[in-house]
């Protein structure tokens, strides 16, 4: 038996509009690789360039710290912008100093400027950092690049009490081999309290090669507002382009303020071509005390040589000059150098001279005269 099946006309209406409305939905939406681009460039929206920039900009050092004392000047570091990218270039817009009342600050409140590719000149740029202390404690601050998030440098500074008693530094300068030169090295108190110095004494370095000539009898009370002066001897018996002792002194201070009880010595030592004698520099001198000095004879050839001096003494209106032990004629064999004593006596305050010639025979003398030069107080 055949079945005959009907449809009803609205039922077949009905399904053809609840196809055609499937169809319709999924032809709304667009399919994910419908995206139109150009496969010969490379398209790179605002946000990843941006990070692009932050990637290849190349901050030096990333951290910036002061150290200074109170009162003292302004100190000034860098810090350096580098781009190390070979093809972009990185736009500096803006750096500024996040809170700009703690010490910190920029040449300028408005820098901007740009790095071109580390390929070229110009990808890399130094900016100053300043810091002026207005008091002591510990100050910090950030300084912010375009406002990127995560670019920035913190900036710290420690402003100690300012340095009441100390031991200066000397430098003797640029010194001919065998000058034997004498300079004085100074110890300040310009604290509110007594400052006792138990010792003090060369501890480090080249220390063969100084001589403190103190007469000081430990423990030494410096009063508040003062200072003193130690004599003290560069010997210059080695040659060297940096020659280094380090002086150390034990001093007690109670008052308020640091106390330097370390000070660097140095000199730079040379040794001159063919024969001469050195000079002798005295500035620990004083009116009519008599200085014992030392005058070095160098014979920087490869003879021998004589040495004569007729007279025991020298004499001017500034000083006088008196050989502790009888000059003898002296033979000086080729690279060698010998020492005599010379007693200096100053006859005033103030600059005082004296030239004293020797007789040398001998081939290429440079230098025939010992000239004496000081300042007695």
């Amino acid at each position: 038996m055949v079945r005959e099946f009907h449809f009803d006309k609205r039922f077949i209406i009905a399904w053809f509009v609840s196809v055609m409305v499937i169809i319709g939905t999924f032809s709304s939406c667009t399919p994910v690789n419908d995206v139109s681009a150009d496969r010969t460039r490379t398209i790179v929206d605002s946000v990843t360039k941006d990070s692009l920039h932050r990637s290849a900009l190349i901050l030096s050092p990333t951290s910036l710290a002061f150290e200074t004392e109170y009162p003292s000047k302004e100190i000034v570091k860098s810090i350096v912008f580098a781009n190390g990218s070979d093809s972009l270039f990185i736009p500096i817009d803006s750096i500024r100093l996040k809170h700009g009342n703690q010490g910190f600050s920029l040449t300028s409140d408005s820098i901007h400027f740009v790095l071109t590719p580390k390929t070229q000149q110009g990808y890399s740029k130094s900016i100053p950092i300043r810091f002026n202390p207005k008091s002591e404690g510990q100050f910090k601050d950030t300084l912010l690049i375009n406002g990127w998030k995560n670019v920035f440098i913190p900036l710290t500074a420690m402003v100690l009490s300012g340095t009441r008693v100390w031991i200066e530094d000397v430098d003797f300068g640029s010194i001919p081999f065998g000058e034997v030169r004498d300079t004085v090295i100074r110890l300040y108190n310009y604290g509110t309290e007594t400052a006792i110095i138990s010792s003090i004494e060369f501890t480090d370095g080249d220390i063969d090669q100084f001589e403190l000539l103190s007469k000081l009898i430990f423990p030494y009370a410096l009063q508040p507002g003062t200072s003193i002066s130690i004599p003290l001897r560069s010997k210059s018996s080695a040659q060297g382009l940096n020659i280094n002792a380090q002086i150390s002194a034990d001093i007690s201070y109670s008052g308020k303020g640091r106390v330097k009880h370390k000070a660097m010595c140095s000199s730079s030592v040379f040794l001159k071509s063919g024969i001469y004698v050195t000079d002798i520099r005295m500035f620990p001198a004083s009116t009519n005390v008599p200085f014992d000095a030392i005058c070095t004879f160098v014979n920087n050839t490869s003879g021998s040589c004589s040495i004569i001096q007729a007279k025991q003494s020298f004499d001017n209106p500034s000083c006088n000059a008196l050989f502790i032990e009888v000059f003898t004629p002296k033979t000086l064999n080729k690279n060698s150098s010998i020492s005599c004593t010379i007693r200096i006596t100053p006859k005033r305050k103030g600059a005082f001279s004296m030239d004293i010639p020797f007789t040398i025979v001998g081939d290429s003398i440079v230098d025939d005269v010992c000239t004496v030069i000081g300042i007695a107080q």
